[in-house]
């Protein structure tokens, strides 16, 4: 049985520290179509850190697995993105099946 995850990427951090990177991983109980729900869900409602005001909000279907979130702020436009993956390995010095 596959494990699937829902992955959240964004830019985290403060104003002159910020990085893009993994900032949520969402175990998922079920099969990949639970996981496409999920990172729907996350698509339309997740709160990123930034803006901290949000505005106006688009929400792109790149894939079936994959969404980008746009959200207007005060002074400038963020972005995340929420993907459906499969974890293949827990132990990165594991061969990869």
């Amino acid at each position: 049985m596959s494990q699937w995850r829902v992955l959240i990427e964004e830019n985290v951090g403060s104003a002159n520290g910020k990085e893009w990177r993994v900032s949520d991983i969402y175990e998922v109980k079920g099969e990949r179509a639970e996981a496409r729900s999920i990172a729907y869900e996350l698509a339309v409602r997740h709160q990123p850190q930034h803006p901290m005001n949000q505005g106006t909000r688009s929400v792109y279907r790149i894939s079936d697995d994959e969404y980008l979130t746009t959200i207007k702020g005060a002074t400038a436009k963020y972005h995340y993105r929420v993907v459906v993956a499969e974890l293949l390995t827990l132990d990165a010095s594991e061969e990869l099946s």
